[in-house]
C-alpha cells in the first residue's frame, strides 16, 4: 500500500488542468512578463504548476493572441504570432538563461509586447470601449 502512495503526483488545489488562455490584451503582456521571467525552460519552480512548460507557455500566448485577433487587427495579430514562433525557436536551442538565444528570444517578445501597448494606447485614445464597456485599452 505504501509503494503506491509513493507514486502518487500530489497537485496544487489551484491548479487548473486547462491551460490558462489571456482573455485580454492586459493579459497578455501580464503572459508575456511571465514568460520572460521563467526563459529559456519555462519551469515552475514552486511546485504549484508542475505542468507549466515552454510548450503549454507559448500556446497559452497564440491562444491568447488569436482569441483578441479582432482587437489586434490582421498585421498585428499576424507579426505577433510570427515573433512568437521565432522566440519559441530560439527558447528551444537556449542552454541557460544567461545564452545570447535566451535574450534575442527575451527580445522578442518584448517586441510582442510592444506592439500589445501600442494597440491599448490606440484603443485608449480613440476611446473604444472594452468588454465590460469601460475604456481601458483592452
Amino acid at each position: 500500500m505504501i509503494e503506491e502512495e509513493e507514486n502518487i503526483v500530489y497537485r496544487s488545489s489551484i491548479t487548473n488542468p486547462q491551460p490558462y488562455v489571456p482573455q485580454a490584451l492586459s493579459e497578455i503582456e501580464d503572459q508575456l512578463g511571465s514568460m520572460m521571467l521563467k526563459s529559456p525552460h519555462f519551469k515552475d519552480t514552486t511546485g504549484y504548476f508542475p505542468d507549466t512548460s515552454l510548450e503549454s507557455s507559448f500556446f497559452e500566448l497564440n491562444s491568447g493572441l488569436d482569441r483578441m485577433r479582432e482587437k489586434l487587427g490582421e498585421d498585428v495579430h499576424g507579426k505577433a504570432i510570427e515573433l512568437s514562433g521565432r522566440a519559441k525557436a530560439l527558447f528551444l536551442q537556449a542552454p541557460d538563461i544567461g545564452s545570447e538565444k535566451t535574450r534575442e528570444g527575451n527580445r522578442l517578445l518584448d517586441e510582442i509586447d510592444q506592439l500589445i501597448n501600442a494597440v491599448r494606447r490606440h484603443r485608449y485614445e480613440s476611446g473604444l470601449k472594452d468588454d465590460d464597456g469601460e475604456v481601458t485599452g483592452d
